[in-house]
């Protein structure tokens, strides 16, 4: 059973004490374990590993018969990665209700889901502030003075959020980053001084110089960022990428269970990286200029194709720029050869339009027009003025503190104040079902691309006494491939074997097994001919093996051709 210490469970995951009871991970784990247990012949929950505090990492399998679940070709949907989203749990146990509604789907496919893959990262993410709340509770000297976690952010003003802290007109050896943004005088942007812009302010993270070395809350409570924790394009010199690759227990559960159940054909991460709204740069490259960064250009058409259809279910047109390195879901791609697709599921909404000013009847027409204003100058940072704008008009002002005065200890005069913690990576409460619903419905539809092998258009042609002549193609009716291109370049995954039961020294012409790379989707297709010594009552077995699906078994006796009626898994 999953379980959060009782701070979590007191004080919840933000602020907002409606955000809390609505996307706290306790609960959703709660109601895990109770679909479970109310569909015991097709969902199971199981623990594939521990986080670093010992909190178990948990795997809900559903199929059509749980028995068989480990026959059929599975599809797994990660989430919880990202502390600063945990609306992320919410929904995939709100999408694990609706697949099973699903029976169609289930009856073909396996879905593995792992709602929380980073637990501990829950432990104090009402204490984070934006961009501190990924990691999990291992302790690591984080400014490298020989002491850990000793200067964390706190909540000085006790308003109950943790924002940030700016000071104005600091003294020279604190020179001055920031001014207020003239086209939104509650953000902050650094100068222009092509416009001969001044910094005025200094901008920290709300907390005190508790190790008094100058700094203020430069060494945070934990920890491992675990999505940025995995080999591919592994950020070595990133503090919180770990001391190497797979270092932390939660990143080698989930490499392990990858590994260990390679009938995976598609995976859904729900996280802090998109690559289906925006598809990524299938042209950019590491150092080399050989290894792609996010995407193979082979592979741009099928990303292109599946963020249009996440789009058209979810409505999502916005998501948040996010550098990919070392986490799960380019790991998945780029080494496994996985078709991986990455969402944040929350993008910045249009805010309402501004109400129109009431006209006064009584007011005396105006003769001339009046001279036209000069347009207001635009925000430097319009995703967060965009932000602003929502959380005013929408959202009742609840995303953003105001800048409020506080006495410093060692800063002296500040003000304290901005976005909330989590507002901007979590939808309200309210979303959470529809976009559990597109997450559900972008599961379908990946089972129903997936690749289907079939073994057809076999003939057995008697060419001359003892001599037959065999043909035969496998073909790929799904829209998928069998293997994206990054799959076909590092050898990953599973290759198509093609096997014919004749002893080598009796086949005259063609190869006793094949090994084919991989078939493109929509019809792909590779054809097959043998000739070959026997008898016509002698029975020869053609097989075509692919891991994911299982083996296609077809019986050839003299010209008679008996064709597989099932997979074998």
């Amino acid at each position: 059973m999953f379980w959060i210490p009782l701070t979590i469970l007191t004080l919840g995951l933000f602020t907002d004490p409606s955000v809390a009871e609505n996307t706290s991970v306790r609960d959703a784990m709660v109601q895990v374990n109770t679909i479970v247990q109310n569909n015991p012949a097709r969902a199971s929950i199981a623990t594939i590993g521990k986080s670093w505090t010992g909190q178990p990492i948990e795997l809900i399998t559903l199929s059509e018969n749980i028995v068989d679940a480990e026959k059929k070709p599975a599809i797994l949907l990660v989430s919880g990665l990202d502390g600063s989203r945990p609306s992320s749990v919410a929904i995939s146990v709100a999408a694990i209700k609706k697949l099973l509604e699903m029976p169609e789907i289930l009856k073909k496919n396996t879905f593995y889901v792992i709602p929380c893959a980073n637990p501990d990262v829950f432990l104090d993410t009402f204490m984070k502030s934006d961009g501190r709340a990924n990691r999990n509770a291992r302790p690591v000297d984080e400014d490298r003075d020989g002491r850990i976690d000793e200067d964390p952010a706190q909540d000085i003003n006790a308003d109950g959020a943790i924002t940030m802290m700016r000071r104005l007109n600091p003294p020279a050896n604190d020179p001055p980053t920031h001014l207020a943004d003239p086209g939104e005088p509650r953000l902050l942007r650094t100068p222009d001084t092509t416009k001969d812009q001044r910094a005025i302010y200094t901008l920290y993270t709300e907390g005190l110089d508790s190790d008094h070395d100058g700094l203020i809350a430069e060494d945070d409570i934990g920890g491992v960022d675990i999505d940025r924790n995995f080999p591919h394009l592994w950020p070595e010199f990133n503090p919180s990428a770990g001391q190497f690759q797979l270092s932390e227990p939660e990143s080698q559960s989930l490499v392990k269970f990858v590994l260990e159940h390679p009938r995976i054909i598609g995976a859904l991460v729900i996280g802090r990286w998109d690559n289906l709204v925006k598809t990524p740069d299938s042209k950019a490259r590491d150092v080399t200029g050989k290894t792609p960064i996010a995407l193979d250009s082979g592979d741009a058409a099928t990303w292109e194709e599946m963020g249009r259809k996440w789009r058209e279910l979810s409505g999502q047109a916005r998501s948040t720029e996010c550098d990919p390195s070392g986490s799960f879901a380019l790991w998945l791609y780029a080494h496994r050869g996985i078709p991986t697709f990455a969402t944040q599921v929350w993008g910045r909404p249009d805010p309402s339009p501004v109400p129109a000013a009431p006209v006064d009847p009584a007011a005396p027409a105006v003769a001339t027009a009046p001279a036209t204003p000069a347009p207001p100058e635009k925000p430097a940072d319009e995703e967060a003025a965009g932000w602003l704008a929502w959380s005013d008009r929408d959202q009742a002002g609840r995303g953003f503190l105001p800048w409020t005065p506080f006495n410093h200890p060692t800063l002296g005069p500040v003000e304290i104040g901005g976005f909330l913690t989590g507002f901007r990576s979590n939808p309200p409460p309210s979303e959470i079902p529809k976009i559990a619903d597109a997450v559900a419905a972008f599961l379908s539809e990946l089972a129903k691309r997936q690749p289907k092998i079939s073994l057809c258009n076999l003939t057995s042609k008697l060419t001359a006494p003892g001599i037959y002549e065999i043909e035969a193609e496998i073909v790929n009716d799904g829209w998928l491939p069998t293997v994206t291109e990054m799959g076909r370049i590092n050898h990953k995954p599973f290759p198509i074997i093609v096997r014919i039961s004749t002893p080598k020294y009796r086949i005259l012409s063609g190869q006793r097994m094949t090994i084919i790379d991989g078939l493109t989707g929509a019809g792909g297709r590779k054809s097959f001919r043998w000739l070959v010594e026997s008898s016509s009552s002698e029975p020869i077995i053609l097989e075509a093996t692919w891991k994911p699906s299982g083996t296609y078994r077809a019986s050839i006796t003299g010209e008679k051709v008996t064709l597989p009626s099932e997979v074998i898994p």
